[in-house]
Parts: structure tokens; C-alpha cells; sequence
């Protein structure tokens, strides 16, 4: 009692103190002064202490009446947490457990849960430090999702403080039903895919009982396949179906590796047909039917452009690709080359000028087809530049040198520093005989530009940053120089080329062909009737392939370290720091070991700077495109190329070994 008292007391010193001060003045003033002075003081007195004891008594009954209504608030908040269905545990900073509700001991079997750290309950693990983020901050984060005796929850934490420690008020909300039905949602969110047999138009043109057997056995096989997944298939146009199935069926698809296309495959055995198909398949989450067909659409045309018999499945952040067994055969038509062809001349006309360029370390049919690009753009404008950081390289002098002998070439050819300051919004970038950017010639003119067109034979390898003014990239044909080649005899009309020019492209098919002796079919000797008609020359096209003999000597330094990996892969590296012209000797002596008896596909290595270049070469039956994949190479399926950067030859060696293996293995396991 005499605590409340001194307490009360020390609360209201202040106004003692004044109230004293003020009665000394009335009794000092009038006694001295006057006595109505006194009269007057003492009734301010009277009603100063009246004022006193009512503000005394509404503090009072304010302060009970806050305590009171904190008292019931803390009945009810114990009252409700108890009773609440839903689980409630309180955490201390470490998440070990300081109380919990009845809902919250009937999901354990445990007798008692206090001093049991959360985490020692749960069969997932929960994130103390999200469980520590204020939600009334409003902070974004990921939910916390944890697993509690079978059933799984949401947990929203709540902090509280009880003197200097902090504790989490936790709320568990049972997600097992909803998690079931997001799962189901997954399982069944529908599946576009596109199928398209590859050769079905020039298979057909034989006509014969073997193409009418297989495609029907085709059509069946797929039926079936898509029947198997519940779901609808549809043919839209000759040869080629659009299917729709359930997500759920994915998993599958990937774990078997798309075994679907072998089916398909030993469809055209024991026949004189080779049919296969190609297969772009959308599995996205959250999309429209819309979005689903354009990116299934997307994902047909970029296995038709890696030469078919693949299948591109796209999902929400990754594309798997699967297949690509078959080699590619020639199955280009007249008026697909037409119709580029325009499309082409559509965009020069609209641009203020044009960079043509290849890919790094160029050979004679980058050059070439960027010659005949140049030569079709100057016919609608005069802004056109060439783009070669290093036209003295020994492998294309010749040939460059020749073709600036013409005055119209005089000051084409520029470097990637000069391109860089041509750069417009309106620039048309023209990219031949390469649709890798990590091995563009110039990749920062690449990323500045907003319009590109591409015109390459290799395997495409990944989307681009930017739509394409005109993407002709078809793995069937011999060499870019023979696309171009036959773009120019639809848009131009003859006698147009120059004899220089039509040495250039002539010499890019010859390189590409070795001669015409390999990857050859019936449109690489059209284009070259054609070249020959514009006046190309092959025995002056003989001269730039001539070999010095420092290359000739580096070419015999791969030949004497060869080694001969799984009985049927040969593999040579070059020993030390190489040279530029290194790298066309590699390719060469990648050629030559594929006469060693029992060796199927050969691997030329060699550093140069701090780059490892790979030179690949296939007789047919190993497909060395998907092997320098792996390395984020690229190229044709007997024919292909990889750069890695910033590693030593030695370890490129090994994952080029890995790599080897994979492939062999996963060939192994299909037959």
C-alpha cells in the first residue's frame, strides 16, 4: 500500500511542487498586501485542486479501464489459440518449441513437445531464417512449405517480444489437399506437339508400294503412341500432325529418350526408303493453347533445321533435345530457296545499309557465301561492308586478295571495330555459314544490330536474340556457298555474277565437298552448273586451296601424335602454342584419319591463344554434331567444329572423352 502511495506521489510531484509554490504566494501576498487579495488566491486555490482531483480520477479510470481490455484481449488471443483447429506452435529464436495448441499435439505421437527443436519433428526441414521474416513488412518470399506427420503445410510465423527475447507465434495450414490438386493440375495441363516425317514429299516422289506401306505402318505407329497417353492426334496437312496429351506423360517421354522416333525409324527397315520423323513438343505451365502451338511450332522448326529425325521439347526454362541418329538427306526444294531468296532482297531494300559477315577463323565458304551475299546486296544499294578481322590469314588470302581486285570491293572488307561505327537502327546484319553467336565473327555487331538474316547448312544450335528478317538454315545442303548460290539464280538474272565472285562461291562448295566427293546430292551440282555458267573457273579455283609448306609441315605434326580411343575413335592434339593456320590443318588431318582402318570418326585438337579448337569428321555411322554438342559445338552429323575457351587443351581432352562416351553408350543402349 505505501509503494501505490510514494508511487502516486513521485507520479505527481510536479504539480505538488506548483500547488505548494502557489500557496506560499496567496498566504505571503495576503498577509502583506490585501486581505481580498488572500480571498481571491484562495478561491484559485479551491478550484486548482478541484481540477487536480478530477483529472486525478479520469487518469485513473482510463488506466483500469486499458487494463482491463488488455487483460481480456490476452484471455481471448490464449482463448482462441487453444481452441483453434488449425496447429499452433510458439518458437523461440532457435525454433525449439516454448508452448503449443491441442491441434498441434494430436499430429504427433510424442507425450510431450516442448524443448524439441521444430525441425526434429518435421520430415522436411523448415527455413528458421524465412520463419524469422516479418510478414507484416509485406516482404516477398518464397512460401514456407514443410512436412508435419504426412500431411504437408503452409507455416506463417508471427514474431512477438517478451522482454529482450523475440519468439514466433507459428500457424500451420494444412496444404495436402491443395497440393494434391496442383499436382493433378501438373499432371493433366495439356501438351502441344507438332510431328512432321522429314522426307515424306521426296520419298513420295517414287511413288512405289514400299512408301505407301511405311507410311501408313508411320501413321499407325503414332496413333498408337499418342493413344497410349489418352490423347488426340490429327493430321493437318500431308504427312504432318499436330497431338495433344496429357503432362503427366513428359517423365516418360524423357526417360526413354524419345524412343518413339527409333519406332518410327524401323518403320522404312528391309525397304529402299529411310523415313524418320521430327517431333517439337511445348510443355509449358502456365500458357494458352496460343502460346503452347507457337512454341511447339518454334520447337518442329528448329528440329527440322538440326537436319530431322529429332525431337525439341520445350519447357518453361530448358529445351531437351533428343535423337538426331539419321544423316541428313537432301530435301530442299526449288521454292523454298525462291521464296528466301525474295525475302531476302525485301529486307536489303529496306535497310540503310548492310554488314555481311561469317563465322571466326573463316574458311573459303564463309567467304565465299558472304561474297555472294555482298554481290546480290550491291545490287540495291552501295552501303555494303564485309566484316573479316583477319583477311591475311594464310587459308583465305587468295582468295580475298582476288576478289578486291575488283574495284566495287575495293574498301568492302572492314574489320569489327570499323563495323561497329556503321551500325544503324535500319542496318540490315546478314550472318552466313554460321548460327552459333559464340563463334560469330563479330558477336558485339551481332548483339548492337536489330535486324538479322541467316543463311547457313549446319545444325541449328539455339534461338537468337532477336526474330530473323529471313532465317534460311538448312543442314541438308552441301555448304552456305550452295544456298547462296542458288538464291542468286532465282533473283538475278544471268550473266550477273562476276568471274571473281563466282570463283568465290564455286570454292566454298569445292571446300565443303572435299572436292565434290562428299555431302553431295542433286542440288550441289545444279549450283555448281550454275556457277560454271556465271563463269567460275575450278582450275583457278584449284589455286586457293594451294598449301604452303609451314601448313604442310604443321599437318604432319597431328599425324604424329594419334591415338586410337574405344577401338573406332581416332583423336590427335597438337603439342604447344598453335598458330591461326593451325586450324584448317586440324580439319585437314581430321580428314586424313579417317583412312586408319576400323576408325570411324576422327577428333583434330589444338590451342591457339587461349581457345582449344576442335575439328571433327565422321564417315557417316557417328555422329560427331551431337558429340561436340556437349561442348557447345556444332555442325553437321559427319562434320563439325567446337571452340572452348579459358581451359587447357589436356582438360578440353577429357571432357571431349566424356563426351565420347556418353554418346557411345546411349548408341550402345538402343541397339
Amino acid at each position: 500500500m505505501k509503494d501505490k502511495v510514494f508511487a502516486k506521489i513521485k507520479k505527481h510531484t510536479a504539480e505538488l511542487i506548483s500547488l505548494v509554490t502557489f500557496l506560499l504566494f496567496i498566504l505571503v501576498g495576503g498577509t502583506y498586501i490585501s486581505s481580498k487579495l488572500f480571498a481571491l488566491g484562495f478561491l484559485f486555490l479551491v478550484l486548482y485542486v478541484a481540477f487536480v482531483i478530477l483529472a486525478c480520477f479520469m487518469t485513473g479510470r482510463r488506466r483500469r479501464e486499458r487494463d482491463k481490455e488488455a487483460e481480456l484481449l490476452t484471455n481471448v488471443t490464449v482463448e482462441l489459440l487453444m481452441e483453434m483447429k488449425m496447429p499452433v506452435a510458439i518458437l523461440d529464436s532457435l525454433g525449439v518449441v516454448v508452448w503449443y495448441n491441442q491441434s498441434f499435439a494430436d499430429k504427433s505421437d510424442d507425450k510431450t513437445l516442448y524443448g524439441t527443436n521444430i525441425n526434429d519433428l518435421l520430415q522436411t526441414r523448415l527455413n528458421i531464417n524465412r520463419l524469422k521474416v516479418k510478414l507484416s513488412s509485406k516482404e516477398d518470399g518464397e512460401k514456407l512449405i514443410a512436412s508435419y506427420s504426412g500431411t504437408t503445410y503452409q507455416v506463417d510465423s508471427y514474431p512477438i517480444k517478451s522482454g529482450s527475447e523475440e519468439f514466433y507465434i507459428t500457424v500451420w495450414d494444412d496444404m495436402t489437399e491443395l497440393e494434391e490438386l496442383s499436382n493433378k493440375l501438373e499432371r493433366t495441363n495439356p501438351v502441344v506437339a507438332y510431328i512432321y516425317v522429314d522426307n515424306a514429299a521426296e520419298t513420295s516422289v517414287q511413288m512405289n508400294s514400299d512408301y505407301r506401306t511405311v507410311t501408313a505402318k508411320i501413321s499407325g505407329i503414332l496413333h498408337e503412341w499418342v493413344g497410349s497417353m489418352n490423347g488426340i492426334l490429327r493430321e493437318f496437312d500431308r504427312e504432318q500432325y499436330i497431338a495433344v496429351f496429357d503432362n503427366s506423360h513428359i517423365e516418360t517421354i524423357v526417360e526413354n529418350r524419345c524412343d518413339i522416333l527409333d519406332k518410327v525409324r524401323e518403320a522404312s527397315e528391309n525397304t529402299d526408303l529411310t523415313v524418320s520423323v521430327s517431333m517439337g513438343i511445348a510443355s509449358l505451365t502456365d500458357a494458352s493453347f496460343y502460346e503452347k502451338e507457337k512454341i511447339a511450332h518454334q520447337a518442329i522448326d528448329l528440329a527440322m533445321q538440326r537436319g530431322g529425325d529429332q525431337a525439341v521439347i520445350r519447357f518453361d526454362s530448358t529445351t531437351e533435345l533428343f535423337g538426331g541418329r539419321l544423316k541428313t538427306v537432301q530435301k530442299r526444294t526449288k521454292s523454298v530457296s525462291r521464296v528466301r531468296a525474295n525475302e531476302l532482297v525485301t529486307s536489303i531494300k529496306e535497310s540503310s545499309n548492310v554488314l555481311v559477315m561469317g563465322h571466326r577463323f573463316p574458311d573459303h565458304d564463309s567467304v565465299g557465301a558472304c561474297v555472294g551475299v555482298a554481290a546480290l546486296a550491291m545490287m540495291y544499294t552501295d552501303k555494303v561492308n564485309i566484316i573479316i578481322n583477319n583477311k591475311t590469314d594464310s587459308n583465305i588470302k587468295a582468295l580475298v586478295e582476288k576478289v578486291e581486285t575488283l574495284p566495287k570491293y575495293a574498301n568492302t572488307f572492314i574489320d569489327s571495330v570499323s563495323a561497329q561505327d556503321l551500325v544503324g537502327h535500319n542496318t540490315l546484319l546478314i550472318i552466313c555459314d554460321v548460327n552459333n553467336s559464340a563463334i560469330f565473327e563479330s558477336p558485339e555487331v551481332y548483339e548492337n544490330v536489330k535486324r538479322v538474316a541467316i543463311i547457313d547448312h549446319h545444325r541449328k544450335t539455339g534461338e537468337f536474340l532477336v526474330d530473323l528478317q529471313v532465317s534460311f538454315i538448312d543442314p541438308s545442303a552441301s555448304s552456305a556457298s550452295e544456298l547462296v548460290s542458288e538464291m542468286l539464280e532465282f533473283v538475278t538474272p544471268p550473266g550477273t555474277l562476276l568471274k571473281e565472285e563466282a570463283d568465290a562461291l564455286f570454292a566454298g562448295i569445292v571446300l565443303d565437298t572435299k572436292h565434290f566427293s562428299k555431302n553431295t546430292g542433286m542440288r550441289t551440282f545444279m549450283a555448281a552448273h550454275y556457277l560454271r555458267s556465271e563463269s567460275a573457273n575450278p582450275a583457278e579455283v584449284d589455286k586457293f586451296f594451294k598449301t604452303s609448306i609451314e601448313d604442310f609441315t604443321s599437318e604432319a605434326r597431328f599425324e604424329t601424335n594419334v591415338v586410337i580411343y574405344r577401338d573406332i575413335i581416332a583423336i590427335s592434339m597438337l603439342e604447344g602454342e598453335a598458330s591461326a593456320s593451325d586450324k584448317v590443318c586440324a580439319s585437314k588431318a581430321a580428314d586424313r584419319l579417317l583412312g586408319l582402318d576400323g576408325v570411324l570418326a576422327s577428333f583434330a585438337l589444338c590451342k591457339i591463344d587461349n581457345t582449344v579448337y576442335i575439328s571433327a569428321r565422321s564417315l557417316g555411322t557417328v555422329n560427331v554434331q551431337l558429340i561436340l554438342e556437349k561442348l557447345n559445338g556444332g555442325g553437321h552429323f559427319d562434320a563439325a567444329g567446337a571452340q572452348v575457351s579459358g581451359d587447357s587443351v589436356t582438360f578440353v581432352l577429357e571432357s571431349l572423352r566424356a563426351a565420347i562416351d556418353e554418346y557411345l553408350d546411349s548408341m550402345e543402349k538402343k541397339g
